[in-house]
């Protein structure tokens, strides 16, 4: 665990207890208790019978030659599905310390070294790929040989990676599969592309189809590739998005401005839809202490990312195409179009990543809440907009943008 914000010099001040760091509790001391549990458990008994949520990685690192790993629980857990559901986390309002703990309670499997990306066939006769999928727990059977890395991993756009171990993984009861995934897994002249459109109109849950692509699931048979799992993410997200934009244009635009306020996991998202046709610009701020603003005092305008009129961006961003699809699919049921502006603040609590998915969550829901503006009055939005953000530099980049928007005007309105 790297907490790149934090000063070591300050830590040695501190000795756990000071809070210098200006963080409500000592991010070491939370380490510390995370992972001596889970660590004793697998060090003192080196047989564990448990059973993965689903959950699994596949890395990236050596690319075509990966490592695989399947996440199982370390302890008794009465609802292990809750390890890995990232849908229930955001329904639970859990925080970004509950996060750690859970994700703590988990041991990821190494089996067989290294695969090659074309070892598709050989992941799935050992079941490891058909455990990713499974619609209800699957218990399973380990032998751990070594301990690789006691630590717990954390990252932008992948859920947080615990203890991982060699062993030998054992399954011990059937992978219950969905039957439109395991059609579409039986269908080897079915693109990965069309399979991912094809599952996500079905209603198959994202995450399902994100491990189905990382684990060689989907795709023509020949063409099928084990994908590490940060990539197949962001693939699912940007298939998803391009194919609700395609139908999301064809709606009518909204009538009014609206803005909307959501914060979750020390993130806050302010989004601003206004009348027009689709596009969706992206504005992400770091604040001082924030992950990876650790010099400046003042927020940063880390990453600003616009939508060309089919939808292409000239940078790709795993936050970014969680929030587009997030978006679009709120628009999507609510059979309206716009031109939106996202605006990420990352603020300063917000000390590890812990993925992408709580970016994605909270953009599906936003129609849920209630706005803080709904208005037919451009001097409404731009008041409104200054007292939504509190940081004057924040302020002061958003309203240009905003401002650039409004005056924007298309050939259709110089025709009429």
């Amino acid at each position: 665990m790297v907490f790149t914000s934090i000063k070591p010099e300050l830590c040695y001040r501190c000795k756990t207890f000071k809070k210098l760091c200006g963080l409500p509790y000592c991010p070491i001391q939370e380490r510390l208790k995370v992972i001596v549990k889970t660590y004793t458990r697998v060090a003192y008994s080196r047989d564990l019978s448990s059973a993965s949520p689903p959950s699994g990685v596949v890395g990236e690192y050596g690319y075509p030659k990966v490592k695989v790993y399947v996440g199982v629980s370390a302890h008794p857990c009465p609802d292990v599905r809750f390890l890995e559901d990232p849908p229930q986390w955001w329904e639970r309002n859990l925080k970004l310390e509950d996060i750690i703990k859970l994700r703590s309670e988990m041991v990821n499997i190494v089996t067989n070294g290294r695969y090659n990306v074309s070892d598709v066939e050989k992941l799935y006769s050992r079941e490891v790929s058909l455990i990713q999928v499974s619609t209800r727990p699957v218990d399973c059977e380990v032998k751990i040989e070594k301990i690789i890395d006691r630590n717990i991993t954390f990252d932008l756009k992948l859920l947080p990676l615990s203890m991982r171990v060699i062993g030998d993984l054992k399954v011990t009861s059937n992978p219950s599969i969905d039957h439109r995934l395991e059609k579409a897994i039986q269908d080897h002249d079915l693109k990965a592309r069309e399979a991912i459109v094809k599952l996500y109109d079905e209603g198959l849950d994202i995450y399902s189809i994100q491990r189905a692509l990382s684990f060689g699931l989907l795709g023509a048979r020949r063409f099928r590739k084990i994908v590490p799992t940060r990539w197949a993410i962001t693939a699912v997200d940007r298939t998803v998005t391009m194919h609700l934009r395609k139908i999301v244009k064809k709606y009518d635009e909204i009538d009014q401005f609206e803005v909307y306020v959501i914060e979750y996991m020390n993130n806050r998202f302010t989004v601003i839809i206004m009348p027009g046709d689709l596009k969706i610009r992206w504005i992400e701020f770091w604040y001082p202490r924030a992950g990876m603003n650790h010099r400046s005092e003042e927020p940063v305008l880390s990453l600003e990312i616009v939508e060309d009129l089919k939808g292409d961006v000239e940078t790709m961003d795993g936050g970014f195409e969680a929030a587009r699809m997030g978006i679009l699919e709120a628009l999507y049921r609510r059979r309206r179009k716009g031109r939106v502006i996202i605006v990420r603040e990352i603020l300063p609590d917000y000390y590890v990543g812990i993925g992408n998915w709580h970016i994605r969550e909270d953009m599906r829901r936003i129609f849920s809440m209630d706005p803080v503006l709904k208005t037919g009055s451009e001097t409404e939005l731009l008041k409104e907009l200054s007292r939504v953000f509190k940081h004057r530099a924040v302020e002061r980049t958003v309203m240009e943008r905003v401002k650039r928007e409004l005056s924007q005007r298309t050939i259709l309105d110089l025709l009429w």
